[in-house]
């Protein structure tokens, strides 16, 4: 073989690796990952079970933001006073 033909060869194996690498990265964060979107799917269906229920108690479920009337100061008491 020649030498641009070596390098060839050497560029394309190269761009094989790095398609292997990009997919092992992706299996490597989805696994990663795996455990928390499980969990935040769980909090989504316990927050559906709990909005169902409130609306069958007759409370009011429309609020979107559910940590406004518990924490009603966005950043009130963190801010500088400055």
């Amino acid at each position: 073989m020649t030498e641009h033909q070596d390098l060839e060869v050497l560029a394309s194996e190269l761009k094989e690796l790095e398609a292997d690498l990009m997919k092992k990265k992706k299996e490597y964060r989805e696994k990663k990952t795996a455990a928390l979107r499980a969990a935040l799917q769980s909090r989504e269906e316990a927050d559906k079970m709990v909005k169902e229920e409130l609306k069958a108690l007759g409370y009011n479920t429309d609020i979107t933001d559910s940590y406004s009337e518990v924490f009603p100061f966005k950043g009130t008491f963190f801010s500088s006073p400055f």
